[in-house]
């Protein structure tokens, strides 16, 4: 659950949540990711708040956005080939 009493913003939280399931792949390549309306809505916050978390995510490489269509996770051991990044 999100906390207001965390060191983390909120966006941040939610941004760390998102980003674990992916790394585990609980939330496995090609996934979509709730809407912004749907994930405000069960998250107990603003969708400016996840809009900025899905933008973390999208800076970290961690999801792509398609227009009128949502985000969806990136294949991240192709990024990492791709990129050559090691993590």
């Amino acid at each position: 659950m999100l906390t207001k009493t965390s060191t983390l913003s909120l966006t941040d939280q939610l941004a760390e949540r998102f980003a674990e399931r992916i790394r585990t792949r609980l939330l496995a390549p090609g996934s979509r990711l709730p809407s912004v309306r749907q994930c405000a809505q069960q998250q107990g916050v603003s969708p400016y708040t996840v809009v900025a978390a899905y933008d973390q995510l999208l800076a970290h490489g961690l999801v792509e956005a398609r227009k009128q269509r949502g985000f969806f996770v990136r294949d991240l051991q192709s990024n990492k080939v791709l990129a050559g990044v090691n993590t």
